[in-house]
């Protein structure tokens, strides 16, 4: 298997509070890893480490074998991360193909972005070809030039997962996706995030509190509270461990 992601001793400080301890994570080219742990216990603060929205106080991170410690967000994106956000990160107004094409844009690094900031850009005839074929797989081509506004949440979180695509990830990250989302919703949206999974072959860290979408959706799981890593290993295996369902589950009964 080709490892699409390696982060070792990533530690991280706020104002002399231990917000990540040391913490090591490996993830493999097509994996579903989850990424648990109380309120906070540093898992989004761990997504923004990997990304390089944070610096970090200790550690380093690799993707795709590449050392990415130190290099700036936007080349870290174009290395192989993608991600999505807890609270959803869409622009009312704008269509649903407008927030892809912003990001193929940002992926190619074309220097057209600025035009589009005061209405000057054109998409090319391959921009939008790459666009539709993610909206599709995504079965979101229908509304291709739809307003944000207009959709269910559940399909402006396909649009954010489609916008993250388009950088062409070798790894996603997946910010609580369910927020906000029903029940079937939620199925909704973990079958259509397996089906592309399936066609474009990228691994995915999710982070999530639906403990029945972390069990049913990814293999390996790590469990972080107080910025440390607790556990690691099979998500059933670590579900039904003593220290994790003390720190973080409680009475939850995971289903067979």
């Amino acid at each position: 298997m080709t490892e699409v992601l390696r982060a070792t001793g990533v530690t991280k400080r706020f104002a002399g509070i231990v917000a990540l301890n040391d913490v090591t994570m490996q993830i493999d080219e097509g994996e579903r890893v989850g990424l648990i742990g109380p309120n906070g216990a540093g898992k989004t603060t761990f997504f923004n480490c990997l990304l390089g929205v944070l610096p970090m106080d200790g550690g380093s991170v690799a993707i795709a074998g590449k050392d990415v410690t130190g290099v700036a967000a936007y080349r870290r994106v174009r290395a192989g991360i993608g991600r999505t956000f807890q609270r959803i990160e869409l622009f009312p107004d704008c269509t649903v193909r407008d927030h892809l094409l912003v990001a193929e844009r940002v992926r190619r690094g074309t220097g057209r972005l600025w035009k589009d900031m005061i209405g000057l850009g054109r998409p090319t005839s391959s921009e939008l070809a790459q666009c539709d074929q993610v909206l599709g797989l995504l079965g979101l081509l229908d509304l291709a030039d739809e307003p944000i506004e207009r959709l269910s949440l559940g399909q402006g979180r396909l649009v954010e997962v489609g916008r993250a695509l388009m950088t062409e990830p070798k790894l996603l990250l997946l910010d609580e996706p369910s927020s906000g989302l029903d029940r079937s919703e939620t199925s909704a949206l973990a079958k259509t995030l397996q089906e592309v999974q399936r066609e474009q072959g990228f691994a995915i860290l999710l982070v999530e509190h639906d403990v029945e979408l972390v069990t049913s959706f990814t293999e390996r799981s790590y469990v972080l509270d107080f910025g440390r890593l607790i556990a690691e290993g099979p998500t059933r295996e670590v579900m039904a461990s003593k220290e994790v369902r003390d720190a973080y589950l409680g009475n939850f009964e995971v289903k067979s």
